[in-house]
């Protein structure tokens, strides 16, 4: 009977442990659910923000036991890319709140004054 060949023993010492590793997959699922959750905003900012801080301080981390960056580096730019896009659509959203709300407000004057000829014609025009 012959026994099945067994996998290669692993290296003396094995890998260097990463102490950034965590912390720095953190940062970059945190990086990539902020740039999903674009339509929802206001959770996809808190999102961005954090994977950002996790993937810097990760990023350190890692640096400083000399072990490879690339999953820190990758957090970094997909929170930065994130945030910079949620910020753009916070500030969208903040324009057309703001114009949506001058437009009812005005339409509310008209109808309070009886001028609902006014408010057709003006309805009519925007």
């Amino acid at each position: 009977m012959t026994e099945a060949p067994q996998a290669p023993a692993p290296a003396p010492g094995g890998a260097a442990p990463n102490p950034g590793k965590g912390l720095s997959i953190a940062g970059m699922v945190l990086g990539i659910v902020g740039l999903a959750l674009i339509c929802v905003w206001y959770i996809g900012i808190p999102c961005a923000i954090v994977g950002l801080i996790l993937s810097i301080m990760g990023k350190k981390k890692s640096k400083a036991a000399g072990a490879p960056t690339g999953m820190a580096t990758a957090g970094i730019v997909l929170s930065i890319i994130a945030l910079a896009i949620l910020i753009l659509v916070a500030i969208l959203v903040a324009v057309v709140g703001v114009a949506l709300f001058g437009a009812a407000n005005e339409m509310q004057q008209q109808m309070q004054n009886g001028n609902m000829q006014n408010l057709l014609e003006w309805i009519s025009i925007h």
